[in-house]
Parts: C-alpha cells; structure tokens; sequence
C-alpha cells in the first residue's frame, strides 16, 4: 500500500461547552453532540478547532468577566470525533485562573489532543506543536490578540495564552520554518460579530505569510469572515462557532445575557490538503448548529445561503478598501444612528422645549467619536463597532425616557 503524498486537514471554529453541554455531560448525554461532526471529519488526518472553555470539573472562576466551565468528558469526545489539535489561546483560558489552565491542559493531553498557543509560563504558551503525517512535517503556532478581552497573558512566572504581537510571532514563524515543511497560524483576533477583519488584521495576516506561514485560522469574532488566497498562503480570517450556548452572567458591575441567534449559528468546516511543496484550499462546507446544540451540515437553501455569504466576505477582502469600511460603519453607528434616533422622535418644537444642558455633552461626545474615527490612527477606534459585547456606552443626542 503506497503512502499518500497529501494529508488532509480540516478546521472548525469556537468550541464554547458551558450551559447546555455542561448540563449534558452531568447526565451522560455529551457524546451525542458531535456525531454528526464526526462523519463530516471521517478521512481527516488532522482535525484542528479553538477550545474556548476551560476542561474542569470545579475550579474558582474570576470575578471580572464571563467565564466559560465545561466538562473534561468532552476532551475525549472531541478526539473520538476527529479534532487532535486544538489552540487554547483565546480570552477564556484563564477564565478559572492557574487550576483552569493546568486541567483543561491535563485533559487535552489525556486524550491524545495537542494544545497550542497556551501553558503554565510564557516559554510554554509559546513552544510550538509539530505533527508529522505521511513524512509532511507540520509546525502549529497560535496567540491571542489583547484585543479579545484577555485579562493577562502568560508571563515568565504565570499561566495564560500566548500573546499576539508581529515582533513574536513573525520570529517565531521564521524559526519553525526550518524546521518544518509547513507552518500553520491559529489566531484569535478581531471584532465579535463583524464579518470584516479589520485593515490592521489584513495588513498582519499579509505579513504572517510573507514570513512563511502557509496558512492562517481565525477565530473569535464568533461569526464567518472571508477566506482569502493571499500569495503562496490561505487565510481564513473567521471560521464562526462550532458550538455555542446562551449565557445569562450577573458580574459586579454588569449583568451579560447573550441568546443564540442565527448568525451565532452558522459557520464551516474548511478542509485544506496539505502537500510537501504548499497548503490548498479544499471543500469549504456549511455547518448549522441545529436545536439540540449539534453542530451539523447545512444543506438545501441553508447551506447555500451560508456558502454564498462566505463568496461575498471574500470578495469584500479584495475590492473594497477596509479603511473606509470601517471608518464608515463605526461613524454610521456610533454617531449617525444616535442623532437621526434623535431627530425622528419627536418635532423641532419638541426638541426645543424638552432641550436638556446634558444633552451638549452627549453631543460632544458624538463630535469625539467622529473626530477620533477621521484622524486618529490606532486600530482601537474599530472597537467602538462592537454592538453586541460592548462595555462603553453609546453616545446619544436625545433624553432617555426616566432620567432627571
């Protein structure tokens, strides 16, 4: 039997396991979740996913943000269907501080998965994973973006996921190259909810290859972005989740409720056949998160319309200009749709005789949110995109009901 020249490799998006699957898993109904998936990875040499929940059985979460508890069950559940390597740097490794991270680490390992991207110290969080299949030597790295909502990285003396930053990352590339036939970049960047990267991410994802990379998976924006074929390299900037839960979070300064909507069930499985000499994109199938919480095929008008939405995000990646996108996405909800909200409630003699003194600092804050989008050059200003998961609030030129 002659050994195959090509390994066949296959990536998914967010795996989130806290609420419905925790529940599962107490009454030994885990495995049922990923069957589906595990016909859809039949033939995969190598199944790749973001593991965006720590692997625990109790361990004392952190106060400050939603944090995401699953069970260890689920790690040999995940390898049984096809995923054996896995990045862990993301916003929710550290959700259950160093006992989180040393089990959900224990628990991937004792299940044959490789864990990239996260560790005990920052030496570990770093070191990369290489997998060698058919005599093709893959080298796997992976970081998180400060972005995300990482509340610390791993350091010297202290756990967490590996920090996303050129002046790492592009060394680090070029270090593994030589070691390697291929290297492959798990990152975990960008806005929640947007299916545009930013012009930073592009300009970053442009430099990875050019280092050497062969391929970049995105994570985190919990949405599908684009897939873009960028000189000998494929990127796909945002695979979406491969599962998800409600949440319902009260924290001391903020109560978090997150349904599941249809975006947040939508994504794909991206399959890509990797030879000695590059990465190619293969199939590119539709997945749907069905009632249950199982991640499946998407078929008929389902699939299609998912599948189409994938051609359009990549076709924005290579005619629009990104830099004027966001200027005016941002610029249209952050301070066009508060003041034409204000102008349609209500007539002008309304609005003269309810006119508040408050209502001139609303209006400046407009007037710095337009100023800071226009001029300033810090990829911060995208932040203010984020509707959905957005601790700031929304300047407004109008009185809400209620307040004095």
């Amino acid at each position: 039997m002659s050994i195959p020249d090509t390994v066949a490799v296959a990536a998914v998006g967010d795996i989130q396991l806290h609420g419905r699957y925790r529940d599962a898993a107490r009454s030994g109904d885990a495995a049922g979740f990923f069957v589906p998936l595990k016909r859809l990875l039949d033939g995969v040499d190598i199944g790749i996913g973001n593991m965006e929940t720590v692997l625990a059985d109790e361990c004392a979460p952190r106060r400050d943000k939603l944090c995401l508890l699953s069970a260890p069950a689920y790690a040999p559940i995940l390898r049984d269907a096809g995923l054996n390597v896995m990045t862990v740097a993301n916003n929710h490794f550290l959700d259950y501080g160093a006992d989180g991270v040393a089990a959900t680490l224990r628990h991937l390992r004792q299940a044959g998965i490789r864990a990239v991207g996260g560790g005990l110290d920052l030496n570990a969080a770093t070191l990369p994973a290489v997998v060698e299949w058919y005599g093709i030597r893959l080298g796997f790295l992976a970081a998180c973006h400060e972005s995300t909502g990482v509340t610390e990285f791993a350091s010297a003396s202290s756990p967490g996921a590996a920090p996303l930053s050129p002046e790492t990352l592009l060394p680090a590339i070029a270090a593994l190259k030589s070691q390697v036939d291929h290297v492959i970049v798990l990152l975990h960047w960008g806005l929640e909810y947007s299916h545009v990267p930013t012009p930073e991410q592009v300009a970053l994802a442009h430099a990875v290859i050019d280092q050497g990379a062969s391929a970049i998976l995105g994570h985190h924006s919990h949405v599908i972005q684009g897939i873009e074929h960028y000189g000998d390299g494929v990127i796909a900037y945002s695979l979406g989740n491969l599962t998800d839960a409600p949440v319902d979070w009260q924290g001391p300064t903020r109560h978090y409720q997150c349904g599941v909507d249809e975006v947040d069930r939508e994504s794909m499985l991206l399959k890509l056949a990797v030879s000695k000499q590059r990465v190619r994109l293969g199939e590119v199938i539709p997945l749907w998160l069905d009632d249950e919480g199982r991640p499946t095929a998407a078929s008929g008008a389902r699939g299609e319309k998912i599948l189409k939405s994938v051609d359009e995000y990549s076709a924005m990646l290579r005619d629009r200009d990104l830099e004027r996108y966001w200027r005016e996405t941002v610029i249209g909800s952050r301070v066009a749709a508060p003041l034409v909200s204000w102008w349609r409630e209500g007539s002008l003699w309304d609005k003269i005789r309810n006119f508040r003194p408050g209502q001139l600092l609303s209006a400046w804050l407009l007037l710095r949110t337009w100023l800071e989008l226009k001029f300033s050059r810090s990829e911060s200003r995208w932040r203010l995109f984020n509707s959905r998961n957005d601790t700031r609030p929304m300047p407004s030129a109008r009185r809400e009901k209620g307040d004095d």
